[in-house]
């Protein structure tokens, strides 16, 4: 199991946060209202097959939608695991809800790589 240190996690965080402010300005500027629920898509990679099914397990038990599961093309270890969740833009950017998936992940020896929309 992958054990990040607070510093770690919060390092993490801000990084997302840095991303985040860059992708509800870009949604905002097409017109899309960052409050309404719409498709999420969550992105992780995973440590091997055994890690992206522990992850996907785990997905899916908090309720998660897991669409795919798969080795990376260009690294066979590395597992590409991505979920869908029906929420906001403004919900899945909280420092609460992005803590959460990088803890969930960093448990399943996964990083939480972030996440998108259809627009």
């Amino acid at each position: 199991m992958i054990r990040l240190s607070k510093v770690d996690i919060q390092t993490s965080v801000l990084r997302h946060a840095t991303r985040n402010r860059e992708l509800k300005e870009l949604i905002e500027s097409k017109g899309v209202d960052l409050a309404e629920q719409r498709t999420i898509d969550l992105h992780f990679w995973a440590g091997g097959e055994e890690a992206a099914r522990n992850l996907t397990a785990v997905l899916q038990t908090e309720g998660y939608l897991v669409v795919s599961q798969n080795p990376s093309k260009g690294n066979p270890a590395l597992w590409n695991v991505e979920a869908q969740v029906e929420a906001s833009p403004l919900s899945v950017t909280a420092p609460l809800f992005v803590e959460r998936m990088v803890r969930v992940a960093a448990e399943n020896e996964a990083e939480f790589d972030g996440w998108g929309t259809s627009l």
